[in-house]
């Protein structure tokens, strides 16, 4: 029997859904369409911020919640570096600037905001606990088996995720994994223990065909 792959645009507050994102995925949220090198990669930025405005949209409504592991909010911050010094995506060092700071602002929560009684955390962030390095070895054999090649930081969010359901009585079908790596995105599908991973800008994971009312 195939998964459903749709995420529902209107979850109870009992039964929130759970965002678990990559670095590119959080990184991408800031950067301007325009510095796309290829059609492909403005297509995929512009899925980004379709995706990031719903996902905000159901945070704010308290309906949502968004987790990264601790390491990819460092990450995001080392893609838009690459994205300057390497890729050229930047004409200006100004634009650079303004998505790097855009992403501070944006995962940064004040001590005053922290205090408030109906306080609102947009990220919430995973520790590399034993229990999940201790799945990342087990997921590497998983994917490794079948012949998809994925990094560590790509496994410890599978191995979060894991540990989201273990230990937080999360439910597979209320995470889902937001991702801009296709062996992580491709590799979870024959892993029946883990919930759906997606690629906004892949024709099958685009924000119309994916949420649903």
């Amino acid at each position: 029997m195939s998964r459903i792959r749709k995420i529902s645009k209107s979850p109870s507050k009992d039964r929130k859904n759970y965002f678990l994102v990559d670095a590119s995925f959080l990184a991408e949220k800031h950067l301007p369409i325009e510095t796309g090198t290829t059609d492909e990669v403005k297509k995929r930025i512009r899925e980004c911020k379709k995706w990031w405005k719903e996902i905000d949209r159901q945070v704010s409504e308290g309906k949502a919640r968004i987790y990264i592991p601790d390491v990819c909010i460092a990450e995001a911050f080392k893609v838009l570096a690459k994205k300057f010094y390497s890729e050229k995506s930047f004409v200006e060092y100004s634009g650079y600037k303004k998505a790097k700071d855009a992403l501070s602002d944006d995962v940064t929560i004040t001590a005053k905001e922290l205090k408030k009684q109906n306080r609102r955390i947009r990220y919430h962030d995973l520790p590399t606990t034993r229990d999940v390095v201790i799945a990342v070895d087990r997921f590497y054999e998983l994917f490794a088996k079948n012949n998809h090649n994925v990094g560590v930081i790509d496994l410890l969010i599978v191995a979060n995720a894991k540990y989201l359901m273990d230990f937080h009585d999360a439910l597979r079908s209320q995470i889902h994994i937001i991702t801009f790596d296709k062996p992580l995105r491709d590799g979870t599908k024959g892993i029946a223990e883990l919930p759906n991973a997606y690629y906004p800008g892949e024709d099958n994971d685009t924000f119309e065909k994916v949420f649903k009312s």
